[in-house]
């Protein structure tokens, strides 16, 4: 525990992608609530599905836990009809090799575009969205609050322009400035739910979003710095959570494969580098940044500082959990995964990026939470002086018969539990 006058320091929240697999961010968020109902974001990114995790955290106006919950509501008992519209395996296959659907008009919006371009239409997660966010005129109304009273300094959900191939962040928040590189700028604006429809449209699967006068797509997609967001809204240390698991080099040898790779394959591969791939290398950076920093002396550091960076991911590989569910997708779902080559490899990466099925995620909102219990003593010392254990946190709201936090000795239940 630091002392009463130790200077707090800024906690930032990374959620990254993977489609359905993002439910395992609820799971870890779940346990962070329940064993630190003190918790402390003040500065939350999201790209990709991650950044639906992190529209519902940000907008939601009540305590940490409730907006936990809330988070693991949005998942629990998803269904793929809720997130996309699912047409006949005919249909899809018609779509994907001739491009000869109704045209758009002249001057498209996102809503027009959605049952018209990509292969497949997003209406229902727009509608999912706007209802479980509560958000009437699309603007996610709760972000403002939250950054009035304090709780927040900002909300940030990343992009890519069609345009321009720039990864653009979206940051509703205060007191920064926007920020240009040669290959990634970010913006002020008022988060939307079309802010978060574009930074989960997968290229060419879920169509684009019009937002002022550009088409926008998953963030991912060329996303080389992922935690650079956080750190330009000046977050001094970082919490990523993702869901890419982590093969160790002797798992990688047991992999074989004598026959060509699968359409299926190839496009689990290209998911991947787009939800994940480049986080683990932007850590790597990062630590090799922090030795040369600690090394030097103050002065002549430039206004650099060290950064603390707490990572979060799967202990065991969410792709091949969702094999045992193969069998239960829609026709249009199997004409594009396992119609494209997915049964002939034990470790379906596509499958899993479209498969909202209860079951599977509800899997992921165990495992999420248990890989965060097993990290109870990472987590305690990375709150530890950002305010989350104080008597009266900066991030915790109390309402009227709210009971007392839960101290370390209670038991903490899971997700299946609530």
């Amino acid at each position: 525990m630091i002392g009463a006058d130790a200077p707090r320091r800024t906690a930032g929240l990374l959620l990254t992608g993977g489609g359905a697999r993002s439910a395992y961010q609820a799971g870890v968020i779940r346990y962070i609530a329940d064993a630190f109902p003190g918790a402390y974001f003040p500065i939350q990114t999201g790209v990709s599905a991650g950044a639906i995790n992190a529209a519902h955290l940000g907008n939601h106006t009540g305590t940490f836990e409730e907006a936990a919950r809330h988070v693991v509501d949005a998942w629990t008992g998803r269904k793929l009809h809720e997130v996309i519209e699912i047409e006949s395996g005919l249909s899809l296959l018609w779509d994907l090799f001739w491009d000869a659907r109704t045209p758009s008009p002249d001057e498209p919006t996102s809503a027009n575009v959605r049952s018209t371009h990509g292969i497949l239409d997003t209406t229902p997660l727009a509608e999912t969205l706007h209802a479980h966010l509560d958000v009437s005129d699309g603007v996610l109304s709760g972000v403002a609050p939250n950054l009035s009273d304090g709780r927040m300094k900002a909300l940030a959900v990343m992009t890519t322009d069609y345009a321009t191939g720039q990864t653009v962040t979206w940051v509703q928040g205060e007191d920064f400035d926007a920020w240009e590189r040669p290959d990634r700028i970010g913006r002020h604006t008022q988060l939307t739910v079309n802010h978060v429809m574009a930074s989960t449209a997968l290229p060419l699967v879920f169509p684009a979003v019009r937002i002022g006068d550009s088409w926008y797509g998953d963030g991912g997609i060329r996303l080389a710095a992922p935690l650079a967001p956080a750190v330009h809204l000046g977050a001094d240390k970082i919490l990523a959570i993702s869901t890419h698991y982590s093969r160790s080099q002797a798992e990688s040898e047991e992999i074989e494969q004598a026959q060509y790779p699968p359409t299926a394959q190839i496009m689990g591969v290209l998911m991947n580098s787009i939800f994940q791939d480049s986080l683990p290398q932007d850590a790597h950076t990062l630590e090799r940044i922090n030795t040369l920093l600690d090394e030097l002396p103050a002065r002549k550091r430039h206004g650099m500082r060290s950064l603390e960076l707490l990572q979060i991911r799967p202990s065991v590989d969410l792709s091949t959990l969702a094999h045992d569910f193969r069998d239960q997708v829609p026709a249009s779902v199997q004409t594009l995964t396992s119609g494209l080559g997915t049964t002939e490899r034990e470790s379906p990466d596509w499958l899993s990026v479209l498969l909202f099925h209860p079951g599977y995620i509800e899997q992921l909102l165990e495992i999420g939470y248990e890989d965060a219990r097993r990290k109870h003593d990472q987590l305690e010392a990375f709150f530890e002086d950002t305010g989350a254990e104080a008597a009266d946190p900066p991030g915790l709201r109390r309402v009227e018969g709210m009971s007392s936090p839960p101290t370390t000795d209670d038991p903490i239940p899971s997700p299946s539990a609530s």
